[in-house]
């Protein structure tokens, strides 16, 4: 039987200012679960039990933000999701360098005002061990039923919002039901660190996590802190980066470093959005044709969200 949901409460409300050429769709969108973006509106955690939701209003973005009743963590934490949807970075010097790039060209040319959507250290290590040995369905599918099966339901007036996966709602049960694999040894022992109270001044100890290697470590770095000199190397990186730029593989992470410099973790992420994170021998297809523009297959980073509804299993239980 599906949780009940719980009703969230309007708390505050602000504006933002929306820059030139920011696009708070294309940010809000990729990578994104249904609850998080539903073509028109964007929401994202702020702290446990509140939501803020985003929305654009000609050159405003307007954010309400919906907490349990009593719960006030979100005043900390409202001064934060400027920053975490991007609104103020200026990536002009990274698209100097990415335009007509064979790898990340195509995204600098269709989604100039696209930013990184950062979240919590908790919920970047999540996604980076689903996508430990797996390609984008399969990682994704395992977060996605991960969600279903242990997340608690928000409701706002814009719908319900699936909170990640608090550590204490984790068991081997529910991640052998998610399809985690091996993985789950290493969810379990990050949740028994109580990695969920870690933030970017202290999320180097996850390295002391057995399973946590270079390219999780990165990738998590990447998501939580917006740190763009880490480089999530991975196998299907290192193939496309050593075809577009003529180099052996083992070069290919000195040759991407080399390019794009301070930019080279963002380079690495819209390498993955720009060929749809599409399985190495037909991402190797499409370099090789210089289709590098997103929104080729479905589903793709650009569109999960489409294929992600909150109320697809009756669960959790």
């Amino acid at each position: 039987m599906q949780s009940i949901a719980l009703t969230l409460e309007k708390a505050y409300s602000f504006e933002l200012k929306k820059p030139r050429g920011y696009s708070l769709h294309d940010t809000g969108k990729v990578y994104s679960f249904g609850w998080m973006y539903d073509g028109s509106t964007v929401k994202m955690e702020v702290c446990d039990g509140s939501v803020a939701v985003l929305y654009e209003d000609g050159g405003t973005i307007n954010v309400e933000v919906f907490a349990e009743r009593g719960q006030r963590c979100w005043e900390d934490n409202v001064k934060a999701i400027a920053w975490s949807i991007g609104v103020d970075e200026d990536l002009g010097s990274y698209y100097a360098i990415a335009r007509g790039d064979p790898l990340v060209g195509g995204v600098a040319e269709t989604m100039p005002g696209l930013r990184l959507r950062s979240c919590s250290v908790w919920c970047a290590v999540l996604i980076a061990v689903c996508q430990q040995n797996a390609s984008f369905k399969q990682g994704w599918s395992m977060l996605y039923r991960l969600h279903l099966l242990a997340s608690r339901r928000l409701r706002t007036p814009y719908g319900l919002y699936l909170e990640t996966p608090r550590p204490s709602k984790l068991s081997y049960e529910v991640l052998r039901e998610a399809r985690l694999g091996y993985r789950a040894h290493t969810v379990m022992e990050l949740a028994r660190r109580r990695v969920e109270q870690l933030d970017c001044s202290s999320v180097d100890s996850i390295r002391e996590v057995h399973g946590i290697g270079p390219y999780s470590y990165a990738l998590t770095r990447l998501l939580a802190c917006r740190d763009y000199l880490t480089l999530p190397l991975d196998r299907w990186l290192k193939k496309l980066a050593a075809e577009a730029y003529g180099v052996p593989e083992h070069r290919a992470g000195a040759e991407l470093s080399a390019r794009f410099g301070e930019w080279k973790g963002l380079a690495a992420l819209h390498t993955t959005i720009g060929f749809d994170a599409e399985p190495l021998r037909r991402a190797l297809e499409r370099l090789r044709r210089g289709e590098n523009r997103p929104g080729k297959t479905e589903p793709s980073p650009v569109s999960l969200w489409k294929y992600t509804p909150p109320t697809a299993l009756p669960v959790p239980r």
